[in-house]
């Protein structure tokens, strides 16, 4: 049985550029030889800062502050250290209703209180909500310890904040003096010329944004090379609850001279195919249960999510998918509170473009199972 695996934020396997990587690594152990007896320090790899920097600056008009910057194990990492640094048990952090489950585990392992702010599936995070938010907060004497958004190609929506929701964000933090921690993860997975505004980060002015990053999105999540940015004494603070010693400074080097030369290229050729699976997915479910669901449209990103009709059985479909090799991922594991969701989550970069017919075709089936399967049941009741 074949494994239709719609689960999980991994790259492109097919266009993974092994030879140009063996090259890159044989030029970064010229170039540092002996030196990698050396532990990398805290802030890392200084090539790969300098990259990081150019990207940002390939995309924003903008460098990064290379010497604010920071390598870190993936964007968990940079996730775990800042969330780590500014949430204490008890805090109340606000985020999108749904939002990555990776950093969800991270917050509720903190003991934060976690208020989802609703959303919708193009425009992102509802700002009017935000404000109604912070005001029922501050009559309770609460400050949040921050704002957490997924601003560029959202998980697992696929939303892109907009520049005035942007602007308004930045204007309530300033507001009622809280930071915002902005993850750019799926930053570049573009299939649309310049779908993104200007980040959150660059157009900060009273320093209140902490930026995350990753090149493992745009490579490959084994690579486990991500970054953050902050400004004193955010930095600084950060940087306290540091204790690992520094990212591997080889992994980092043989980064840097890949992208160093073909970044614009590998993005042109990944982000074709990765778009072209998305709008397989697009056109299958179109053709198959567009009587029953409604999706998203990402122009970017990893992910498309699913709403389900209401009268879905939700172990049924799990039951019916799984007996044809098909994953996906649960809309609860996104929802702020845990809460049961209709909806499911489809990652669609990793699966074999040739596959992705059948395995959606396979997953439509199961979705219209599960719905008269509910259907049949309320009816003998």
């Amino acid at each position: 049985m074949k494994d239709f695996a719609f689960t999980g934020g991994r790259p492109d396997p097919y266009t993974f550029p092994t030879e140009a990587l063996i090259e890159a690594s044989a030029k970064a152990l010229r170039k540092l030889g002996g030196q990698l007896v050396n532990y990398p320090g805290e802030s890392g790899y200084r090539g790969l800062r300098e990259l990081a920097s150019m990207r940002f600056e390939r995309r924003e008009g903008v460098p990064l502050p290379v010497d604010n910057t920071s390598i870190t194990s993936g964007s968990m990492q940079a996730l775990e250290l800042v969330l780590g640094t500014f949430i204490k048990p008890g805090d109340t952090v606000l985020t999108e209703e749904f939002t990555y489950s990776g950093t969800l585990g991270i917050m509720r392992h903190l003991k934060a209180n976690i208020v989802g702010i609703p959303m919708d599936y193009v425009d992102g995070m509802d700002m009017d909500a935000l404000e109604a938010q912070l005001k029922a907060l501050k009559r309770q004497n609460v400050t949040p310890s921050l704002i957490y958004t997924t601003s560029n190609h959202q998980n697992p929506t696929g939303a892109i904040l907009s520049l005035e929701r942007r602007h308004r964000m930045l204007e309530l933090a300033e507001e009622y003096d809280t930071l915002i921690v902005e993850d750019d993860c799926y930053g570049d997975i573009d299939f649309v010329p310049n779908p993104t505004p200007a980040s959150l980060f660059k157009l900060d002015t009273s320093n209140r944004v902490i930026f995350i990053a990753t090149f493992s999105k745009i490579l490959g999540a084994g690579v486990r090379q991500g970054y953050f940015v902050a400004q004193q004494p955010y930095y600084g603070m950060i940087h306290h609850n540091r204790w690992d010693g520094g990212t591997s400074a080889l992994a980092s080097a043989i980064v840097a001279e890949f992208f160093m030369e073909h970044l614009e290229a590998h993005l042109e050729t990944t982000n074709a195919a990765v778009g072209a699976k998305c709008q397989t997915v697009i056109d299958t479910l179109e053709a198959n249960v567009s009587d029953l669901c409604t999706w998203t449209k990402p122009r970017g990103g990893l992910f498309l999510w699913i709403d389900l009709p209401e009268s879905t059985d939700m172990n049924k479909l799990s039951e019916l998918a799984s007996a044809k090799g098909v994953g996906y991922s649960n809309g609860s594991a996104f929802h702020y509170a845990g809460d049961p969701v209709k909806a499911i989550r489809l990652a669609y970069a990793y699966c074999h473009v040739d596959d992705v017919p059948e395995g959606i075709t396979y997953l439509a089936e199961a979705i219209r199972s599960a719905q008269m399967a509910t259907v049949d049941a309320a009816a003998a009741d």
